[in-house]
């Protein structure tokens, strides 16, 4: 009878010992898709270069490196430009008007916790011919 209560409870322990414990259930969390969030910023002004020229998303084109548009919104308020992130690593052209305003490329780190929403963070973010800065996942692009 001992044999049979001590296997019983080790069978018990085993069972409710996970070694994915850490690791949360995300099946119930809706997470926004992965993005690239870009700040367009006039040099002199130091305003939003999209609000302060009234650009439309509709004159706003983006592609990514194999040269396929890519899907984006503009946030109305602050000029955002919220630009869906299908890969890790990409490089994006950001049009107006048909104009090349800025050709960006970047890598992303592996994700930092075990939460649900985690997609890592920029790294390894260069732009040509452009002053920018790489914070808190925003880049700002000096125009």
């Amino acid at each position: 009878m001992k044999n049979k209560l001590a296997y019983l409870l080790f069978i018990t322990l085993f069972i409710n010992c996970k070694s994915d414990e850490n690791i949360p259930d995300c099946s119930t969390v809706l997470c926004a898709a992965p993005m690239v969030v870009i700040n367009l910023v006039d040099d002199t002004s130091k305003e939003n270069y999209i609000i302060q020229n009234n650009i439309k998303e509709e004159n706003i084109e983006i592609r990514d490196a194999l040269e396929n548009p890519v899907e984006f919104t503009i946030n109305e308020a602050n000029g955002l430009l919220f630009v869906i992130k299908h890969n890790t690593e990409d490089a994006l052209e950001i049009q107006i008007d048909s104009e090349i305003i800025a050709t960006i490329s970047y890598n992303t780190s592996a994700p930092k916790t075990n939460e649900c929403c985690d997609y890592g963070d920029l790294i390894n973010v260069s732009i040509d011919n452009k002053a920018f800065k790489v914070e808190d996942n925003i880049i700002t692009i000096y125009l």
